[in-house]
């Protein structure tokens, strides 16, 4: 017999060959990555509709799962979500743990270790009001001496050096008061809040009162889809279906949906120009 030979009986070549395509398998599957089958979204637990929430069902919702719901679709994914604290979607690209998260290229530490989607959509700050705003005004006339109501767990670069020389002061609150409530109890003097979140909560609480938005914002951004490395050769693809969920008017349809601009308060009754 041939060194090289083994002899194996009929019934145990079956169970041989039945194994080494288990074990040949798992092997691809390693290698490929749940990638290949899912599209892993890290999103930050704390809910703040319009951009993530959970219904009673604990299903999410809000602009962020829908675009990724439509962008998994186009993909041929499976959408599976990881919820984590803020500080943690970058680390959980940077060790594998999820394919994509939803950031600013100006918010992540690690640039050159992610790769970055097309920008999908501007995100935009501004200060709110119960008061007119000087429309000649700047952002240092508008905050001075003013109380400005702000999230506990959050933070406001935009902001930081109108404390720092106290021009203005923080109020820190829970991320579970609406900020729009404590403006109107005149517990701040101002908000400083994303136009899609002030819309949304104004909408919500069925708000009739004049509230003023600020004429321009104070931090502005491109907000895009986050991945880990081992997405790279997936990117043109990825920016196409993007473009593509934008050019059919998805996009917008989402954003509309979730922040209820068909049931915006009067314009008489709310201001934001």
């Amino acid at each position: 017999m041939n060194l090289f030979q083994v002899y194996i009986p009929v019934p145990g070549l079956k169970i041989f060959i039945f194994w080494m395509v288990v074990v040949t398998t798992s092997l691809l599957a390693d290698e490929g990555g749940q990638a290949a089958k899912t599209l892993r979204l890290a999103v930050i637990y704390i809910e703040e509709p319009p951009f993530v929430y959970t219904t009673s069902n604990s299903e999410y919702r809000g602009i962020i799962p829908e675009l990724a719901q439509a962008l998994s679709r186009e993909l041929n994914l499976e959408l599976e979500y990881l919820p984590m604290p803020r500080k943690g979607l970058e680390q959980s690209l940077l060790n594998g743990k999820a394919d994509v998260t939803w950031l600013s290229p100006e918010w992540v530490t690690n640039k050159e270790q992610l790769i970055f989607s097309d920008p999908v959509f501007m995100y935009r700050e501004f200060l709110y009001s119960l008061n007119p705003f000087n429309e000649s005004g700047k952002p240092l006339d508008w905050l001075r001496d003013k109380t400005i109501c702000l999230r506990e767990d959050y933070q406001y670069p935009s902001l930081d050096r109108f404390f720092v020389d106290n021009v203005a002061r923080a109020v820190k609150v829970s991320s579970q008061v609406a900020l729009v409530t404590l403006l109107l109890k005149k517990r701040c003097d101002l908000l400083n809040m994303n136009e899609h979140r002030a819309i949304w909560e104004i909408n919500s609480l069925g708000i009739e009162r004049k509230v003023w938005r600020s004429s321009k914002p104070l931090e502005e951004t491109e907000l895009t889809f986050v991945f880990n490395k081992k997405w790279q050769t997936k990117m043109a693809q990825v920016n196409q279906e993007l473009s593509e969920i934008k050019r059919s008017g998805e996009l917008s349809a989402i954003i509309k949906t979730n922040i209820h601009l068909s049931l915006l308060p009067n314009p008489k009754s709310t201001k934001f120009d």
